[in-house]
């Protein structure tokens, strides 16, 4: 019983690390074919988006939050990270946890406010801006 157990450890712990590489992958995908065409969209809208290069910023009333995703030097294949630049000038370095929630959370932040535009109500844009 000891040996099964372990074996599905095993296989399992297996599983979970390749799951994670793919994860990492979604995200970049996620990011360059949805989240980024995006916030060019908006930030056609509106100034207080600004999508350059790869970095997405949000202007807010408290300053502007930015998602930077830059090419990883160090690795020989295709890898990004990902940082989360506040207001106050913090970059924060995101594990793939917090970069999912991160994207999640601007990609739905940009969809709101995309809708709401065909309103133009400029003071309900920028109540879902300064939400993030």
């Amino acid at each position: 019983m000891k040996k099964l157990f372990l074996l599905l450890f095993v296989l399992g712990a297996g599983l979970s690390t390749q799951a994670q590489e793919n994860n990492w992958q979604e995200v970049h995908e996620l990011h360059r074919d949805k989240l980024y065409p995006l916030a060019k969209d908006v930030a056609d809208m509106t100034d207080m988006v600004i999508a350059n290069g790869n970095i997405i910023s949000i202007v807010k009333d408290n300053g502007t939050t930015s998602l930077v995703k830059e090419r990883a030097k160090d690795m020989p294949v295709e890898y990004y990270n990902y940082k989360l630049i506040t207001s106050n000038g913090r970059s924060i370095n995101l594990d793939l946890m917090m970069t999912n929630k991160v994207v999640d959370k601007f990609f739905d932040v940009l969809r709101r406010v995309k809708d709401n535009t065909k309103g133009n109500d400029a003071k309900e844009i920028r109540a879902i801006l300064n939400s993030l």
